[in-house]
């Protein structure tokens, strides 16, 4: 079985790049920046110096291989070379992604395929490939044994412009450790392309999945690649419509979880997926133009648990103003959005059709509430003005962050009563 593409891997590996068909061996150390090479040259001190250049062209993509197969290394970077006088010298190069692949020379720059992995999904989405079942005796009393069923189930698709499928997947090893059976399950995004598209374009749908789940939630999902395709890279000439999909892998192409704040089992949604309107989340996923900005800004107010209070309020109000902007837009998209901040943050409401009491506290009203919070917003972001006091920046910044998973739900169809009942019920995020 192949080493694994993840932190902590070293492979000392061939060079397999370039038309001069040079062979030379580098260290490649996997962490949490990408891939770190070091690659020993034997040359004079001059030449040595010449690494330094940042004008350089470095090999970009690096193609690897070794012992556990092939290893395409793709935006790459130098970050220094060290000289000696003795003839000898060590150049260092960093990779930002690697994908398991390189025997065709395919650089990866466009794919037709990616996969990825995101917490919180298969409860959101219901998709479990493993059940079970007690097996009772004759009278129905006594359990003579269980029965555990491992079964991948059929794709669901949730549309948009790349076909965004959910995949389920599990992993099963016949031997006990420990005298424990498991079963590890997973649920995978998936992006398909007919045409190659970038990496980047793929990248995008899975990043608003990942901020789906964050705003369902109300809190930090992580998120990892799993893998990507092309389809002028396959082991055998395809047959049918089963691929070769290659391991990768990108530390920054999610956002990532620190062990103590990832998600729990005792972690519920604000809503599922089948309450949501199956055609509404496709258009979601359609329009991400629209709607990335805003929820990519939100969400860095979940993962940052460094910042202040101060600053957290600013990246709520600045995605606040960005998803009032981004909805004007859309509904008239041939005239300027224009208006006060306060106007923008109606918007939003009006959107809504209603006023959330987890908003707006019990009683209030969107424009006092709008008014309230231009002015905690005013007093972080202006020096002229008496700074917000902590508790009122936490209480803004926390209202805020529920309107969007307001706005959230009813653009994909989440009814007003539904939503409603599960704030009261306490699921109101981090």
């Amino acid at each position: 079985m192949a080493t694994k593409l993840e932190p902590g891997v070293v492979r000392i590996a061939h060079t397999r790049s370039g038309a001069e068909g040079s062979d030379e061996v580098v260290v490649a150390e996997f962490d949490t920046k990408g891939v770190l090479v070091r690659w020993p040259r034997t040359l004079d001190l001059v030449e040595a110096l010449r690494l330094n250049d940042d004008s350089r062209q470095i090999p970009d993509p690096l193609i690897l291989r070794d012992g556990d197969g092939w290893l395409t290394l793709a935006e790459g970077y130098t970050v220094g070379a060290s000289a000696s006088s003795l003839g000898h010298s060590l150049e260092r190069l960093r990779y930002r992604r690697a994908i398991h692949s390189g025997a065709n020379g395919v650089d990866y720059v466009g794919v037709n395929g990616m996969t990825s992995e995101i917490d919180g999904l298969a409860k959101w989405a219901k998709l479990v490939p493993v059940t079970t079942q007690l097996m009772l005796g004759e009278e129905g009393k006594d359990i003579e044994g269980v029965s555990i069923v491992a079964k991948n189930l059929d794709s669901l698709s949730l549309g948009g412009p790349l076909d965004l499928q959910l995949c389920t997947s599990f992993r099963f090893n016949p031997m006990p450790k420990g005298g424990v059976f498991t079963i590890p399950t997973a649920l995978l995004v998936r992006t398909l392309s007919t045409e190659l598209e970038s990496w980047q374009t793929h990248q995008q749908t899975h990043r608003m999945m990942q901020d789906l789940m964050c705003l369902v939630y109300g809190k930090p999902c992580g998120s990892r690649l799993i893998s990507v395709m092309r389809e002028d890279d396959q082991e055998l000439p395809p047959t049918d419509e089963r691929r070769f999909w290659r391991d990768a892998y990108q530390p920054s192409f999610g956002r990532t979880v620190d062990p103590d704040r990832q998600l729990t089992d005792d972690d519920n949604p604000l809503f599922f997926l089948d309450e949501a309107n199956a055609d509404l989340v496709a258009k979601w996923l359609n329009e991400y133009s629209y709607w990335s900005r805003p929820t990519w800004i939100a969400m860095s107010a979940l993962f940052h648990r460094t910042l202040p209070v101060e600053s957290q309020l600013v990246h709520v109000a600045v995605a606040l103003e960005a998803l009032g902007y981004a909805i004007a837009e859309k509904a008239n998209p041939d005239k300027k959005v224009s208006g006060t901040y306060e106007a923008l943050l109606k918007n939003i409401f009006d959107f809504l059709g209603y006023e959330p009491d987890a908003v707006v506290g019990e009683g209030g009203s969107r424009d006092s509430w709008c008014k309230a919070f231009n002015e905690a917003y005013k007093g972080v972001k202006h020096a002229d003005n008496d700074l917000t006091e902590g508790r009122e920046a936490w209480v803004r910044t926390r209202e805020g962050l529920i309107l969007i998973r307001c706005w959230l739900a009813a653009a994909l169809g989440v009814s007003e009563e539904l939503v409603t009942q599960r704030l009261d019920q306490g699921r109101v995020g981090a």
